[in-house]
């Protein structure tokens, strides 16, 4: 609160001020009081109305100066009201009520969206359970009567129905995860076996020889996260996948590396946008752009980073990072 704008909202006030002042002279001097009088007594009422004033000025000021910084301080600026002093002086006690009653009434609302949240998602994950069991069936049948076609397509669905469980799950990780100690090269080959037949139906060669070390993550995360980056090399034309590892002090990254069409120059800085396909999805019709985006959703829930370079008609190479913490032994 600036002094000069105080001011300007108490205009009227000082106006009256300065007029009564002026017409208490005027009296005493028509009722021939002294010079004395018709001087100290508009000069003790202006005196008066100043310290008023200043006094209201320093509360009102110390108060908003305090609220301002505490504002600025906070990382979530809706908590303020939670967090503020009750003002002594009476407009803000007006305020402070009505800030407490919007924030109650927010809450209320946020609560209410957010069991309708959870309530669809727990529908969705419910779901998705129940449609595994018939596409489980439909892909023995198919097995049996030896229809590649038929069992090919099941198990795109299959990946999509898996996709959406993991999507549903994304906000709430923290609730479903194991951190643990892991071999990298037992993780890579795990995600490989679970999905042999798809990289041989297309014909796909993997490098494994440079995966080592070890790390500290939740395996079941992980493997959709290194599938989703396979099914993209997989998606746009890939022939040859490397996988290596390379370890650092304070970190291991894994490096998955593809020959495929590549990612546009232009492109790169926005895959990881939720439903961002680029020029390489409009071409290839079956992108969603849900893939990379659940890939660094999920890296960040679970303290990794994840990056990617290409370059258009050569390839693309994507580095995921585990750091090394105390914070994960524990």
């Amino acid at each position: 609160m600036h002094l000069k704008t105080f001011l300007k909202d108490k205009i009227v006030f000082i106006f009256l001020c300065i007029i009564i002042s002026a017409f208490s002279a005027v009296l005493l001097y028509m009722v021939e009081a002294t010079l004395f009088f018709i001087l100290f007594v508009p000069c003790v009422y202006l005196a008066g109305s100043i310290v008023a004033l200043a006094v209201e000025f320093v509360r009102k000021n110390s108060y908003y100066k305090r609220l301002y910084i505490t504002l600025e301080e906070l990382d979530k600026k809706c908590l303020l009201s939670e967090i503020i002093d009750e003002p002594t002086f009476y407009e803000g006690r007006i305020l402070y009520d009505i800030l407490k009653t919007s924030d109650k009434a927010m809450n209320d609302e946020i609560a209410f969206h957010s069991l309708a949240s959870a309530e669809y998602r727990e529908y969705i994950e419910l779901w998705v359970h129940e449609i595994k069991t018939p596409i489980a069936g439909a892909k023995l049948i198919s097995e049996n009567a030896d229809n590649t076609a038929l069992l090919d397509t099941l198990q795109r669905i299959d990946r999509y129905v898996e996709q959406a469980l993991f999507y549903s799950r994304s906000n709430t990780v923290e609730k479903d995860f194991l951190i643990k100690k892991t071999e990298l090269k037992d993780l890579v080959s795990s995600v490989l076996r679970k999905n042999a037949k798809h990289l041989i139906d297309n014909k796909i060669s993997v490098d494994i020889t440079g995966v080592g070390g070890t790390v500290f993550t939740d395996t079941k995360w992980t493997d959709f996260i290194f599938w989703q980056i396979l099914d993209n090399a997989i998606k746009y034309e890939s022939k040859e996948i490397k996988i290596y590892s390379e370890e650092n002090s304070n970190s291991t990254s894994l490096f998955i590396c593809d020959n495929g069409i590549g990612i546009a120059e232009q492109d790169i800085s926005r895959v990881f946008n939720k439903g961002f396909t680029g020029e390489s999805g409009r071409t290839y019709t079956k992108a969603t752009g849900l893939g990379l985006y659940l890939c660094k959703k999920l890296c960040l829930k679970l303290g990794l980073n994840i990056s990617l370079r290409s370059k258009q008609g050569e390839g693309t190479t994507v580095e995921i990072v585990f750091p090394k913490s105390e914070m994960y032994i524990v």
